[in-house]
């Protein structure tokens, strides 16, 4: 399994499926995207809608057995991802819209977009052609030839 870590989260690749480790469960489990909600990066929860389930947060109880097994075996010290857009190139998702001026994968159609909470969280900053002005109002003058 290829693990790496991504805001403080361990997630993993195997088989061209997604896990990310919980560690208050001790295991990993399946997710299917990573994505920008509006205030933070985050996982689907589709799998954890029914609280009751014998194997919540699973398909299966194979699966559940699967990821305790892949918790057991694999080694979860891996490296460091802090570009966003990275780690959906190393995750495999490709379903990235252009987000002003860099590719974003929002976790649903109805997230907020909300740029400046966005550039804060990844402590980025706007890319612009844009040169400042040192001083507020300058009148430029053209240069004779």
């Amino acid at each position: 399994m290829d693990v790496c870590t991504f805001h403080t989260r361990t997630y993993g690749k195997h088989n061209q499926t997604l896990y990310v480790f919980e560690p208050t469960w001790d295991s990993f489990r399946p997710i299917k995207k990573v994505g920008w909600d509006g205030k933070k990066f985050s996982t689907d929860d589709s799998l954890k809608s029914n609280l009751f389930s014998p194997f919540y947060g699973f398909e299966s109880l194979e699966q559940k057995v699967f990821c305790r097994e892949l918790a057991e075996t694999t080694e979860l010290q891996g490296r460091e991802i802090t570009d966003p857009t990275e780690f959906w190139k190393w995750a495999g998702l490709t379903d990235a819209s252009w987000f002003r001026d860099r590719p974003c994968v929002f976790l649903t159609e109805c997230s907020p977009k909300n740029w400046h909470e966005y550039l804060k969280y990844t402590g980025s900053r706007g890319k612009t052609l844009r040169r400042r002005i040192p001083s507020g109002r300058v009148t430029r003058r053209l240069i004779r030839k």
